[in-house]
Protein backbone atom coordinates (compact mmCIF):
# COMPACT_ATOMS: atom_id res chain seq x y z
CA UNK A 1 0.00 0.00 0.00
CA UNK A 2 1.51 3.14 -0.79
CA UNK A 3 1.54 6.66 1.20
CA UNK A 4 1.15 9.70 -0.63
CA UNK A 5 3.46 12.43 0.24
CA UNK A 6 0.56 14.67 0.96
CA UNK A 7 -0.40 12.36 3.84
CA UNK A 8 3.08 11.22 5.24
CA UNK A 9 3.57 15.44 5.31
CA UNK A 10 0.68 15.58 7.56
CA UNK A 11 1.69 12.37 9.75
CA UNK A 12 5.24 13.59 10.29
CA UNK A 13 3.94 17.21 10.87
CA UNK A 14 1.64 15.70 13.21
CA UNK A 15 4.49 13.78 15.29
CA UNK A 16 6.34 17.12 15.80
CA UNK A 17 3.09 19.26 16.95
CA UNK A 18 2.93 15.90 20.23
CA UNK A 19 6.96 16.14 20.85
CA UNK A 20 6.59 19.71 21.07
CA UNK A 21 3.56 19.93 23.31
CA UNK A 22 5.08 17.74 25.31
CA UNK A 23 9.08 18.93 25.53
CA UNK A 24 6.94 22.03 26.68
CA UNK A 25 4.39 20.66 29.25
CA UNK A 26 7.82 18.52 30.86
CA UNK A 27 9.04 21.87 31.67
CA UNK A 28 7.74 23.55 34.95
CA UNK A 29 8.25 26.83 35.96
CA UNK A 30 9.85 27.56 39.11
CA UNK A 31 10.06 30.84 40.96
CA UNK A 32 13.47 32.43 40.96
CA UNK A 33 15.82 32.49 44.45
CA UNK A 34 18.79 32.52 45.94
CA UNK A 35 19.12 28.50 47.79
CA UNK A 36 22.13 30.32 50.26
CA UNK A 37 20.08 32.98 50.87
CA UNK A 38 16.89 31.59 52.22
CA UNK A 39 18.89 28.65 53.92
CA UNK A 40 20.65 30.94 55.57
CA UNK A 41 17.48 33.18 56.75
CA UNK A 42 15.59 30.20 57.82
CA UNK A 43 17.97 28.29 59.50
CA UNK A 44 18.24 31.99 61.59
CA UNK A 45 14.53 31.49 62.00
CA UNK A 46 14.19 28.81 63.49
CA UNK A 47 16.81 29.44 66.23
CA UNK A 48 14.46 32.59 66.73
CA UNK A 49 11.18 30.21 66.65
CA UNK A 50 12.31 27.47 69.06
CA UNK A 51 13.77 30.18 71.32
CA UNK A 52 12.79 29.41 74.88
CA UNK A 53 10.44 31.87 76.27
CA UNK A 54 9.17 32.00 79.46
CA UNK A 55 5.08 31.93 79.79
CA UNK A 56 5.04 35.73 80.97
CA UNK A 57 6.63 36.49 77.81
CA UNK A 58 4.19 34.88 75.81
CA UNK A 59 1.11 36.30 77.27
CA UNK A 60 2.87 39.89 76.99
CA UNK A 61 3.35 39.18 72.89
CA UNK A 62 -0.53 37.25 72.50
CA UNK A 63 -1.99 40.99 73.97
CA UNK A 64 -0.06 42.71 71.48
CA UNK A 65 -1.55 45.06 69.32
CA UNK A 66 -1.39 45.16 65.38
CA UNK A 67 0.92 47.90 65.74
CA UNK A 68 3.18 46.53 68.18
CA UNK A 69 3.05 43.32 66.46
CA UNK A 70 4.65 45.40 62.89
CA UNK A 71 7.32 47.07 65.45
CA UNK A 72 8.35 43.63 66.42
CA UNK A 73 8.73 42.83 63.40
CA UNK A 74 10.10 45.69 62.13
CA UNK A 75 12.95 45.49 65.20
CA UNK A 76 13.52 41.62 63.69
CA UNK A 77 13.80 42.67 60.22
CA UNK A 78 16.98 45.10 61.76
CA UNK A 79 18.60 42.77 63.68
CA UNK A 80 18.54 39.32 61.64
CA UNK A 81 17.53 41.09 57.55
CA UNK A 82 14.22 38.72 57.92
CA UNK A 83 11.23 40.11 56.75
CA UNK A 84 8.17 38.38 58.34
CA UNK A 85 5.19 39.82 59.82
CA UNK A 86 4.42 40.00 63.46
CA UNK A 87 1.20 37.79 63.54
CA UNK A 88 2.86 35.00 61.34
CA UNK A 89 6.10 35.01 63.48
CA UNK A 90 4.06 34.13 66.81
CA UNK A 91 2.27 31.89 65.37
CA UNK A 92 4.89 29.85 63.99
CA UNK A 93 6.27 30.27 67.66
CA UNK A 94 2.70 28.75 69.74
CA UNK A 95 2.76 25.97 66.98
CA UNK A 96 6.23 25.03 68.02
CA UNK A 97 5.65 25.42 71.65
CA UNK A 98 2.53 22.99 71.01
CA UNK A 99 4.08 20.39 69.24
CA UNK A 100 7.68 20.59 72.16
CA UNK A 101 6.63 18.42 74.27
CA UNK A 102 6.16 15.44 71.41
CA UNK A 103 9.79 16.30 70.15
CA UNK A 104 11.46 16.46 73.38
CA UNK A 105 14.87 17.45 73.94
CA UNK A 106 16.35 18.56 70.06
CA UNK A 107 19.59 15.88 69.74
CA UNK A 108 21.18 17.39 67.03
CA UNK A 109 21.54 20.91 65.93
CA UNK A 110 19.88 22.17 62.56
CA UNK A 111 22.10 22.72 60.01
CA UNK A 112 22.15 23.63 56.14
CA UNK A 113 22.04 20.17 55.55
CA UNK A 114 18.86 19.73 57.34
CA UNK A 115 17.22 22.29 55.24
CA UNK A 116 15.41 21.54 51.75
CA UNK A 117 13.70 23.51 49.06
CA UNK A 118 10.49 22.83 47.38
CA UNK A 119 9.97 26.01 44.37
CA UNK A 120 7.11 26.35 42.64
CA UNK A 121 5.58 29.17 40.49
CA UNK A 122 4.95 31.27 43.27
CA UNK A 123 5.79 29.92 46.38
CA UNK A 124 8.98 28.18 48.41
CA UNK A 125 8.34 25.58 50.68
CA UNK A 126 11.03 25.42 53.25
CA UNK A 127 11.40 22.16 55.10
CA UNK A 128 13.62 22.41 58.39
CA UNK A 129 14.53 18.48 59.88
CA UNK A 130 14.29 18.36 63.57
CA UNK A 131 15.50 15.63 65.24
CA UNK A 132 14.22 15.35 69.16
CA UNK A 133 14.83 12.54 72.03
CA UNK A 134 10.59 11.23 71.18
CA UNK A 135 9.79 12.30 67.72
CA UNK A 136 11.54 14.16 65.18
CA UNK A 137 9.31 16.59 63.20
CA UNK A 138 9.80 19.52 60.59
CA UNK A 139 8.96 23.19 60.71
CA UNK A 140 7.79 24.68 57.48
CA UNK A 141 8.42 28.17 56.48
CA UNK A 142 6.44 29.20 53.27
CA UNK A 143 7.67 31.76 50.94
CA UNK A 144 5.17 33.95 48.45
CA UNK A 145 6.66 35.41 45.04
CA UNK A 146 8.09 38.12 47.04
CA UNK A 147 9.79 36.24 49.03
CA UNK A 148 8.10 37.14 52.24
CA UNK A 149 7.12 34.72 54.99
CA UNK A 150 3.15 33.75 54.81
CA UNK A 151 3.24 30.72 57.38
CA UNK A 152 5.67 28.68 60.07
CA UNK A 153 4.17 25.58 61.10
CA UNK A 154 5.63 22.61 63.28
CA UNK A 155 4.50 19.13 61.91
CA UNK A 156 5.49 15.79 64.05
CA UNK A 157 7.05 12.78 62.48
CA UNK A 158 4.59 10.00 64.09
CA UNK A 159 5.95 6.35 62.68
CA UNK A 160 3.68 3.79 60.53
CA UNK A 161 2.44 2.25 64.28
CA UNK A 162 1.42 5.26 65.79
CA UNK A 163 -0.84 6.72 62.49
CA UNK A 164 -2.56 3.40 62.49
CA UNK A 165 -3.09 3.69 66.20
CA UNK A 166 -4.39 7.11 66.12
CA UNK A 167 -6.39 5.94 62.57
CA UNK A 168 -7.82 3.23 64.95
CA UNK A 169 -8.81 5.26 68.14
CA UNK A 170 -10.22 7.73 65.35
CA UNK A 171 -12.14 5.06 63.91
CA UNK A 172 -13.79 3.46 67.44
CA UNK A 173 -14.43 6.98 68.81
CA UNK A 174 -16.54 7.94 65.59
CA UNK A 175 -18.32 4.00 65.29
CA UNK A 176 -19.23 4.76 69.20
CA UNK A 177 -20.50 7.67 68.55
CA UNK A 178 -22.30 6.74 65.89
CA UNK A 179 -24.11 3.77 67.74
CA UNK A 180 -24.58 5.72 70.71
CA UNK A 181 -26.62 8.30 68.68
CA UNK A 182 -28.62 5.38 66.77
CA UNK A 183 -29.43 3.39 70.21
CA UNK A 184 -30.83 6.70 71.67
CA UNK A 185 -33.16 7.43 68.81
CA UNK A 186 -34.20 3.58 69.05
CA UNK A 187 -34.85 4.52 72.57
CA UNK A 188 -37.28 7.61 71.85
CA UNK A 189 -38.92 5.75 69.17
CA UNK A 190 -39.59 2.71 71.33
CA UNK A 191 -40.91 5.43 73.68
CA UNK A 192 -43.73 6.75 71.25
CA UNK A 193 -45.73 2.90 72.21
CA UNK A 194 -45.88 4.28 76.02
CA UNK A 195 -47.85 7.39 74.50
CA UNK A 196 -51.00 6.23 73.55
CA UNK A 197 -51.42 4.17 77.29
CA UNK A 198 -50.68 7.21 79.41
CA UNK A 199 -52.73 9.17 77.08
CA UNK A 200 -55.14 6.52 77.90
CA UNK A 201 -54.96 6.30 81.58
CA UNK A 202 -55.42 10.19 81.94
CA UNK A 203 -58.29 9.76 80.44
CA UNK A 204 -60.00 7.07 81.98
CA UNK A 205 -58.80 8.61 85.35
CA UNK A 206 -60.39 11.98 84.49
CA UNK A 207 -63.84 9.78 83.44
CA UNK A 208 -63.82 8.06 86.78
CA UNK A 209 -63.47 11.57 88.36
CA UNK A 210 -66.31 13.15 86.14
CA UNK A 211 -68.32 9.55 87.05
CA UNK A 212 -67.56 9.87 90.59
CA UNK A 213 -68.93 13.44 90.43
CA UNK A 214 -72.21 12.76 88.91
CA UNK A 215 -72.86 9.92 91.31
CA UNK A 216 -72.45 11.93 94.20
CA UNK A 217 -74.76 14.75 92.48
CA UNK A 218 -77.53 11.69 91.56
CA UNK A 219 -77.37 10.53 95.16
CA UNK A 220 -77.91 14.09 96.53
CA UNK A 221 -80.29 14.57 94.33
CA UNK A 222 -82.33 10.93 94.54
CA UNK A 223 -82.10 11.63 98.52
CA UNK A 224 -83.40 14.93 98.98
CA UNK A 225 -86.07 13.86 96.19
CA UNK A 226 -87.47 10.58 98.45
CA UNK A 227 -86.83 12.62 101.96
CA UNK A 228 -88.60 15.75 103.25
CA UNK A 229 -85.55 17.87 104.65
CA UNK A 230 -86.99 19.54 107.34
CA UNK A 231 -83.42 21.63 108.43
CA UNK A 232 -79.86 22.71 106.64
CA UNK A 233 -78.10 20.30 109.43
CA UNK A 234 -80.41 17.66 108.02
CA UNK A 235 -79.26 18.46 104.29
CA UNK A 236 -75.52 18.49 105.55
CA UNK A 237 -75.67 15.28 107.20
CA UNK A 238 -77.40 13.79 103.75
CA UNK A 239 -75.04 15.33 101.32
CA UNK A 240 -71.81 14.22 103.59
CA UNK A 241 -73.12 10.44 104.00
CA UNK A 242 -73.98 10.86 100.30
CA UNK A 243 -69.97 11.73 99.40
CA UNK A 244 -69.24 9.31 101.83
CA UNK A 245 -70.67 6.44 100.25
CA UNK A 246 -69.41 8.35 96.61
CA UNK A 247 -65.59 7.76 98.25
CA UNK A 248 -66.06 4.39 99.89
CA UNK A 249 -65.70 5.83 103.54
CA UNK A 250 -67.38 4.42 106.52
CA UNK A 251 -67.94 7.42 108.10
CA UNK A 252 -68.77 11.02 107.46
CA UNK A 253 -65.23 11.94 109.61
CA UNK A 254 -63.31 14.57 107.68
CA UNK A 255 -65.66 15.48 105.28
CA UNK A 256 -66.71 19.46 106.14
CA UNK A 257 -70.11 21.62 104.57
CA UNK A 258 -68.40 25.23 104.37
CA UNK A 259 -72.24 26.37 102.62
CA UNK A 260 -74.98 25.47 101.04
CA UNK A 261 -76.60 27.08 98.24
CA UNK A 262 -80.02 25.53 96.18
CA UNK A 263 -79.89 25.69 92.77
CA UNK A 264 -83.33 25.18 90.96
Amino acid sequence: MRISMKKLASILLMLTCIIGLTACGGEEKVMRHDPDWVEARCKRLYELVSEELPASELEKFDAYTKDEYDAYAASIYANTNIRVDGEVFFSGIHSWIDNKEEIGRVEKEVTVNDITIDAKEDELIVSIAIYGEIHDAVMEVMYDKNLHITSINTNIIYSFGELMEKAGVNTLIGMGTVFAVLILISLIIGCFGFIPKIQAAISERKQVKEAAEESVDNAIAGIIEREEVSDDCELIAVIAAAIAASEGASSTDGFVVRSIRRIR
